[in-house]
C-alpha cells in the first residue's frame, strides 16, 4: 500500500480542481460533441441510462462500492477544450467523496460505481453530468480500493475471536502483552503508533511520541489505559470516539471513518 495520500474535501474538490470559471452562454461545443461521437464509436464503449460513456480497460476484482462508500483512485482527466486538466501522478492517491455527497459532478461519481478494486476505466461525461457549461470531460481512472461502511466493518470485526469490545464501542486486539506500568487518564504515554483506514492506507504514524491522555481522542485515552509498558495493541475506533465527522483541518482523516491504530506503549510518565 502506498502511504502518501491526498484527502480533498468536497468543497476543495468543487471549488478547485473541477471548478471551471464562468463561461459565456455562447460557448462553442462543436469540438465537445465531436469528441463524444468519436468516443462513442470506439470498440467496447458502453452508454448508461444517464448518458455516461465508459470503456473498461481492465476488469477489477471483488465487490463494487455503493453510494455511501469512500473510494481510493488515481486518475488523469481533462475537459475537451483543455481548460481543466487533472493528474494525480503515479505516487498520489485521491480519495473520492462518497457519491451520495457528490451532486455537482454526478458523472464522475457514477463512473466510480462501475469499478471494483483493480479496475481501470475510461469515462466521458456529457456536460449535464459535469459542470453543465457546455464542456465535455474525459477521465482515465484506476481504483485501488474503497472503505467498507463503518457499521458493517465494526460488526464483522467484533465477531473475531481475538477482538475485544468495550462499553464505549472501542475494539482492540492484543498483539503483544507487556508487564510494565499502565497509564491513567492523567499520564503521558510515550508510544510508537501507526494509524490506518480499514483498507490499510496509512494516514498518520510516529515513533517516540508523547500523548497526554486527558487531551487526546477518547479512543486513545481509553485504549492506552488497557495497556502495560511493553504492550502492542491494535485499536479499532468508531468515529464517535475518534474524530467524528469533523476531523482536524489539514489532516488526512476521512469524516466518519473507522480508524485503526497499532500502538506500542514504550513508557508511562505520571504527572
Amino acid at each position: 500500500m502506498r502511504n502518501t495520500i491526498i484527502l480533498l474535501s468536497l468543497a476543495i474538490f468543487l471549488a478547485g480542481c473541477l471548478g471551471s470559471p464562468n463561461t459565456p452562454d455562447a460557448y462553442d461545443d462543436t469540438e465537445d460533441i465531436a469528441f463524444l461521437e468519436e468516443f462513442a464509436a470506439k470498440e467496447g464503449v458502453e452508454i448508461t441510462d444517464t448518458g455516461l460513456l465508459y470503456r473498461i480497460i481492465e476488469e477489477g476484482d471483488g465487490n463494487f462500492p455503493g453510494e455511501d462508500n469512500w473510494s481510493f483512485v488515481t486518475y488523469t482527466g481533462y475537459s475537451v477544450d483543455r481548460l481543466d486538466e487533472f493528474d494525480t501522478g503515479t505516487n498520489l492517491d485521491f480519495i473520492l467523496p462518497n457519491p451520495s455527497q457528490f451532486d455537482f459532478f454526478p458523472g464522475l461519481a457514477e463512473g466510480i460505481l462501475l469499478m471494483s478494486p483493480g479496475a481501470n476505466i475510461e469515462i466521458v461525461l456529457p456536460t449535464d453530468l459535469a459542470v453543465q457549461d457546455g464542456r465535455v470531460y474525459y477521465f482515465n481512472i484506476v481504483m485501488d480500493s474503497f472503505l467498507e461502511i463503518p457499521e458493517d466493518f465494526l460488526e464483522a470485526n467484533a465477531e473475531r475471536e481475538d477482538v475485544n469490545v468495550t462499553e464505549s464501542g472501542l475494539q482492540y486486539r492484543v498483539i503483544e502483552e507487556g508487564d510494565g506500568e499502565s497509564p491513567d487518564e492523567n499520564s503521558i504515554a510515550n508510544v510508537n503508533y501507526k494509524g490506518t483506514f480499514t483498507n490499510g492506507y496509512v494516514f498518520d504514524e510516529g515513533d517516540d511520541v508523547d500523548f497526554e491522555l486527558e487531551f487526546t481522542i477518547q479512543g486513545f485515552t481509553e485504549g492506552l489505559q488497557l495497556m502495560n509498558e511493553g504492550s502492542t495493541y491494535e485499536l479499532f475506533m468508531p468515529a464517535d470516539i475518534a474524530y467524528g465527522n469533523n476531523p482536524p483541518q489539514g489532516s488526512r482523516i476521512i469524516p466518519g471513518a473507522v480508524l485503526i491504530f497499532e500502538v506500542e506503549l514504550l513508557e508511562v510518565i505520571n504527572q
